[in-house]
């Protein structure tokens, strides 16, 4: 008999395969979780890092493909009130970490998805339950610290994980920006030579400029 049951969806443990001579069974076991993991709310302090890059993915990803359908022959290359308002808005619903879950590597409990490319591998994975309740109260939290136009602004500098991770969550965990999370818009010409040219005297005026074309 099969080790899945149709009807109730669970595993037969005492379920043993035939197998070809010389090979061996590969068996999975759930990741083991801790009392605060299984019923908080809200995540356990040692996921705020992996949280704080999902929300920025998330975030980065909207502005990018939002920006890729700005007509090339519009003048002001930037996304209007109306636009940004609802990426930030719609960052935190719950069908924006559908794809993530949480799994063992090395030993250690990690949340894998898209945020995360270099997390593959084989095991069992978990998601469901109260984890989408934690990413959108995580989410909420982040977002609510900054306005729309910061946000967008962030984005569109190149310092959007800095702003919201770096200097706060993921403070002493991480040195540098991860490359999923590294976005700037490709449109964002000046703001790129207002951060090179950070300590030119001329870079207030340039930030200056970009903060009234938003």
């Amino acid at each position: 008999s099969s080790g899945i049951n149709a009807e109730y969806g669970v595993i037969n443990e005492s379920y043993k395969p035939d197998l070809p001579p010389g090979t061996q069974q590969m068996t999975f076991s759930q990741p083991k979780l801790t009392e605060e993991e299984e019923k908080a709310h809200w995540f356990p302090p040692r996921y705020y890092c992996d949280a704080c890059q999902i929300v920025t993915h998330n975030v980065g990803t909207a502005f990018q493909e939002a920006e890729e359908k700005i007509p090339k022959r519009k003048k002001r290359q930037v996304l209007g009130d109306i636009d940004v308002l609802e990426i930030v808005e719609d960052a935190c619903l719950k069908s924006g970490f559908d794809q993530y879950s949480v799994q063992e590597f090395d030993g250690k409990l990690q949340i894998k998805g898209p945020a995360f490319p270099s997390r593959t591998g084989a095991g069992m994975s978990m998601g469901g339950g109260l984890w989408p309740v934690r990413y959108i109260n995580y989410c909420g939290s982040t977002m609510e610290r900054f306005t729309e136009d910061e946000i967008y602004a962030y984005y569109r500098q190149g310092i959007l994980f800095t702003e919201l991770c770096l200097k706060d969550d993921c403070k002493g965990e991480l040195k540098g920006v991860p490359d999923a999370v590294n976005f700037r818009s490709p449109l964002a010409h000046d703001e790129e030579i207002c951060q090179q040219n950070d300590n030119n005297e001329n870079s207030q005026t340039c930030k200056k400029s970009f903060k009234e074309e938003l």
